[in-house]
């Protein structure tokens, strides 16, 4: 089977979002991740007024962040288990804001440091926690300097 991408994207920022770059970015992702199934993915553009709500909420962390994700842990469990994935695996929750001043300081495009973000998120609704062992560190760096280096060559 042909991995199917549905992806729902929705910018409540005044920032322009290249929906093409970043449909890429996930299918770059999912590509290395080896996701050969139907995948649905909502990713949401938001202020830092708004990440800074939800990075208290749900990580108590009363400051603003780049990327938070939300993985749907059954839908994760169900791809775990058959390999087959068909269900909502979670929405990315990205900063505008956060990462134009990111893409600003570390001398990025906002498109490149947009698709790096995005997909830092789908790493993460994969289960895989950069925070959690210097292993899934690397991974992780791994997975995004493929995704960045396809994108921008």
């Amino acid at each position: 089977m042909m991995l199917k991408l549905d992806l729902g994207i929705v910018n409540f920022t005044k920032g322009y979002i290249k929906r093409s770059l970043i449909e890429e970015a996930v299918l770059n992702t999912l590509n290395i991740l080896g996701v050969k199934d139907n995948v649905e993915i909502s990713i949401v553009f938001v202020g830092d007024k708004r990440m800074r709500a939800l990075n208290k909420s749900f990580r108590k962390k009363d400051k603003s962040t780049d990327v938070l994700s939300f993985g749907f842990e059954e839908s994760l469990s169900f791809f775990k288990k058959t390999k087959e994935l068909s269900l909502n695996m979670g929405e990315i929750v990205i900063s505008f804001p956060y990462a134009k001043r990111e893409a600003k300081r570390e001398k990025n495009s906002i498109d490149k440091e947009l698709a790096l973000l995005v997909s830092h998120g789908v790493i993460h609704i994969f289960g895989i926690d950069h925070e959690r062992s210097s292993e899934e560190n690397r991974k992780t760096d791994n997975i995004q300097d493929r995704v960045i280096n396809s994108l921008f060559k």
